[in-house]
């Protein structure tokens, strides 16, 4: 006998079209819950059609999934069984459509489960008789965890060094005493770690040292990434330098030899701006897998993750004000919705008349509608979320020794940033506080950090979106968790600022109670 390509390879004899989406939905569990959840909604949605035509129902095209599912249930043809399960397939729907959180495979699993005793139901009900339904079968996870082989050699020879070194020690030393010695292997790797984090070159300026990750070995050095060496990247590409990471060599000092009008300090420049593209781009990486098969839009640090619903927006004046020419400039380029925005937002600062400002102003609004977005809960029966008015302006009102002083931010991220600004401009002890880590609201009750010197939250879960901030007093970079609501944005701060000593009054949650 033939063995099946794919789970519902059966169901072909009643519709291909229909037998290749279950296909597809059964490759997509592992590799993208989100996108099996909310196709999954779609695919029942076009059986229960299919039923309404064979029943001879009159259809209204305006009723939604939920519309067909009551009509049939109270005409008595679903059984209750089949309403649960439809019922746990479109709320798992909506929610992955518009809800930007991590979906679990475990979600996808039993959304799988469900759509089985649809399947089960609708071939043994409207089916040919001579299709057999075969036993529930749990799909296999293709997991791809591999190292590439030139990644894998690097590990493998660093490794073997290693291990030609203890025998050498151990054959003109007591092997007893060695024998601890030899253990003691660089952690970058005796741990193990996720393909493609394995330092492949080492960077060094005037003594300092910069690792450069596996998988960016060959990455393209967007001059737009780099805010202070935009231009010198711009004119060493044109020299053919330094278009790429590999193209780099491994000591920067002396590359602004290359191009005319350029010193030393504009090395030291852009070997600092590497470190902090390293460290954004093991962000992303890590997001990307730790969250498969997901769409985010990134901006500098920060990203969005890219729900179904926020790709269909439309790049109109009506959805983004104050940034006319960029959004004509994207129509006439045939980019007409979100979800055909370029990942990496900066890239649309090469548009004529458009600069990083603008760029901006779009994540910004693009960040505000993920949010509204994601707290969106659509139909009646799905849980209320409570949520916090909208200012216009978020302040609060701080005190030290005599003077007073208004800190204000048109978002939480400026918020805590003017604030973070204003806590080093008065020489307070900020350091300490952040590398135990801020937790998130009045108290310390939380799991989850609003400034940490990791973007990785008590519980292990990564920062859902979020902004840096660089330390003008130890130049260490801080990470703030921008994915809150603006009354926990104030109170977090207005905590921050206590333990500090600073007097601080905040009128707009005075006014909200």
């Amino acid at each position: 006998m033939e063995q099946q390509s794919y789970f519902y390879q059966f169901i072909e004899p009643i519709s291909k079209e229909l037998a290749l989406v279950a296909r597809e939905l059964e490759n997509s569990i592992f590799s993208s819950p989100r996108t099996m959840l909310t196709h999954a909604r779609i695919f029942v949605e076009n059986i229960l059609q299919q039923v309404i035509q064979v029943e001879q129902i009159p259809a209204d095209p305006r009723a939604n999934l939920k519309d067909q599912l009551d009509m049939l249930s109270d005409k008595g043809y679903l059984l209750k069984e089949i309403q649960d399960a439809l019922h746990l397939i479109r709320q798992s729907g909506n929610q992955a459509a518009h809800n930007s959180r991590m979906f679990r495979f475990s979600e996808a699993l039993l959304s799988w489960e469900a759509l089985y005793k649809i399947v089960k139901w609708y071939v043994e009900v409207y089916g040919p008789v001579e299709i057999t339904v075969p036993d529930y079968q749990d799909p296999s996870p293709i997991m791809e965890k591999r190292y590439d082989m030139s990644e894998l050699e690097v590990r493998l020879k660093s490794l073997e060094d290693l291990l030609a070194n203890s025998v050498q020690k151990l054959a003109t030393e007591t092997a007893l005493q060695e024998t601890a010695v030899s253990v003691e292997m660089p952690s970058k790797i005796s741990e193990e770690v996720n393909p493609g984090f394995t330092p492949i070159r080492t960077l060094t300026f005037n003594g300092r040292q910069l690792e450069v990750p596996y998988f960016l070995r060959d990455a393209f050095l967007l001059p737009q990434r780099f805010e202070k060496s935009e231009t010198f990247l711009i004119r060493l590409g044109a020299e053919q330098q330094a278009r790429i990471m590999s193209e780099l060599p491994s000591n920067l000092a002396g590359l602004h030899k290359h191009v005319k009008r350029y010193s030393e300090k504009n090395d030291e420049l852009l070997f600092e701006e590497l470190r902090t593209f390293i460290e954004e781009e093991k962000i992303r990486r890590n997001l990307s897998l730790e969250r498969p098969g997901e769409l985010f839009f990134y901006y500098k640090a920060d990203h969005i993750v890219v729900t179904e619903e926020l790709s269909k927006v439309p790049l109109t004046s009506g959805e983004f004000s104050g940034i006319p020419s960029l959004l004509r400039q994207l129509n006439e380029d045939q980019i007409e919705s979100v979800g055909q925005l370029p990942k990496e937002l900066v890239i649309l600062a090469k548009y004529e008349n458009v600069g990083i400002g603008t760029v901006e102003k779009l994540f910004e609004q693009l960040k505000k509608k993920a949010n509204e977005k994601s707290a969106f809960v659509p139909e009646a029966e799905e849980p209320k979320q409570t949520s916090h008015k909208k200012w216009e302006s978020l302040y609060i009102n701080v005190k030290l020794g005599k003077g007073n002083t208004v800190i204000r931010g048109e978002s939480v991220p400026a918020l805590w940033k003017e604030g973070l600004n204003w806590i080093e401009d008065h020489h307070l002890p900020l350091h300490q506080l952040v590398e135990e880590g801020v937790v998130l609201g009045a108290t310390d009750n939380g799991k989850r950090y609003a400034v940490a010197l990791k973007p990785i939250h008590k519980d292990q879960r990564p920062f859902t979106q979020m902004h840096i901030y660089q330390s003008k007093i130890t130049e260490t970079t801080y990470y703030l968790e921008t994915k809150i609501n603006p009354k926990s944005g104030l109170e977090t701060l207005a905590k921050l600022l206590t333990r500090l000593g600073v007097e601080v009054k905040i009128p707009l949650l005075e006014s909200d109670n």
